[in-house]
């Protein structure tokens, strides 16, 4: 790990981030839009997969999933430049190992919403006539990014242990 965290240190990119005052805030707000974006669009989806606003066709819903994706986009790319931008505190930080493991599982759950319940939303499903699974799936989604969110702003505050 020490390696690693020579080596990023070592970078023009990380050069770059730390020696202009500008570009670490920038890369906040750009963070904080994708995690708008993000989470902003997962609510209204899994909210509506759960059975919230039954008025509110799915189908119509699911479109939202690439506002999802173009604010994980802005999540992953941003959150990679923090890493390079500050390898000593991410690496040995216990919230964002733990942010990073439950992102790893919210993907493994996006994908199962995506090859399991989405068909079904896309074939007309309602979230009355949706597998049983879809509930769960959603809430799973919406407890984790809300961790993910806590963990993230945590990893200011916490050391190494």
């Amino acid at each position: 790990m020490n390696d690693a965290i020579i080596w990023l240190r070592a970078t023009d990119l990380h050069a770059f981030i730390t020696g202009n005052s500008w570009v670490w805030p920038s890369m906040e707000m750009v963070h904080f839009l994708g995690l708008c974006l993000l989470f902003g669009s997962l609510l209204f989806v899994d909210l509506r997969v759960i059975g919230v606003a039954r008025k509110v066709p799915l189908k119509l819903v699911d479109t939202f999933i690439i506002v999802t994706l173009i604010g994980f986009s802005l999540n992953v790319i941003t959150g990679a430049l923090f890493l390079v931008g500050d390898p000593g505190r991410y690496f040995i930080n216990i919230a964002f190992r733990l942010k990073m493991v439950l992102i790893v599982i919210a993907g493994l759950n996006a994908l199962y919403f995506t090859i399991r319940i989405r068909p079904q939303i896309q074939a007309g499903a309602d979230s009355s006539t949706l597998s049983a699974d879809a509930k769960f799936v959603a809430g799973f989604s919406l407890c984790l990014w809300t961790s993910i969110i806590v963990l993230g702003r945590i990893i200011p505050y916490v050391e190494d242990l």
